[in-house]
């Protein structure tokens, strides 16, 4: 997948034509894939290059300072959409004076002086200055439109990456793995932590969680990633509040049957299910019993 940077005053001067959708894409979940799904349609029928244009940065953050954590890493986002059958990737370098831009601009920076030659977003579309542009903006500039209706969760809510992090914060783990269409990932590097895992015979890798999305705090059944092979084990999400010495969330994880030197190493956590809630135990020893019964559940589980 060829990934093309758009910065305002440095556009490219593009030949071939395009189909393109535009948004976010945090996730690439259910209701993004049905507008990637139409862009591969269009991209065969007209023979036109498949394409998606999304943004270097969540706009809040430019504009209001939020911080924002996310489903996907830019890195997963672009493995996703290779895997999906996009051919080109735009990244817009969004900044206040992109975010300025009337909609007629925007228009006629990002799609006509790109050769696109039909658009795909979802009904709910806003772009523009103070998103004062919709799908009805992008009528009648000589370049053809698909709006794609919204993919339902139930009667009234529609799948969105707002959804899947609110599953995601409850635990409902198997839930937001439905709307991904695959297991929700964090990939980060194996970094030191309290080194406790070793002393009460449960080694741990802890993982940078960097931007992601916190899950539920507690015990999950996980497989992961490392070097190029793939292994099972459980993970913990939370502030080890048995110790009481970590202030901040934290990602370790047991790998089964695994005694490799891992760290600075890059691991990708794949999340299966939620086993339960993080807990508070009165010494190490009602800990360590916890632990064991959270193997052997998760072992079954993972069929082992």
């Amino acid at each position: 997948m060829e990934v093309i940077d758009l910065k305002l005053h440095d556009l490219p001067h593009l030949t071939d034509n395009y189909v393109v959708a535009i948004g976010f894409f945090d996730g690439l979940h259910l209701g993004h894939q049905k507008l990637i799904e139409e862009v591969k349609r269009v991209s065969v029928k007209k023979n036109y290059k498949s394409a998606v244009m999304t943004f270097d940065q969540h706009p809040l953050v430019v504009l209001k300072g939020e911080e924002r954590r996310y489903l996907t890493s830019s890195l997963d986002r672009d493995r996703i959409l290779e895997k999906l059958g996009i051919e080109t990737l735009f990244v817009i370098h969004f900044s206040s004076e992109v975010a300025s831009l009337s909609p007629e601009d925007f228009i006629a920076q990002y799609i006509i002086g790109l050769h696109i030659k039909h658009v795909v977003v979802g009904f709910d579309f806003h772009f523009g200055n103070k998103n004062s542009g919709d799908v009805h903006s992008l009528e009648g500039h000589g370049f053809e439109l698909s709006v794609v209706p919204p993919v339902m969760y139930d009667e009234k809510v529609k799948v969105s990456s707002t959804l899947i992090k609110s599953l995601l914060h409850s635990g409902h783990i198997r839930d937001a793995n439905k709307l991904l269409t695959r297991d929700y990932t964090i990939t980060g590097e194996v970094i030191h932590g309290k080194a406790r895992g070793r002393l009460i015979g449960f080694p741990t890798a802890n993982v940078a969680i960097g931007k992601y999305c916190y899950l539920a705090k507690g015990v999950y059944g996980v497989e992961v990633e490392v070097k190029g092979k793939r292994y099972k084990g459980m993970a913990n999400i939370g502030m080890n509040p048995t110790f009481n010495d970590i202030f901040e969330m934290s990602l370790e994880i047991y790998i089964f049957d695994f005694h490799e030197d891992i760290y600075g190493e890059i691991m990708r956590v794949f999340f299966k299910f939620f086993e339960r809630p993080e807990e508070r135990f009165n010494d190490v020893d009602d800990l360590i019993k916890e632990m064991q019964h959270d193997e052997a559940y998760i072992r079954k589980a993972l069929d082992i």
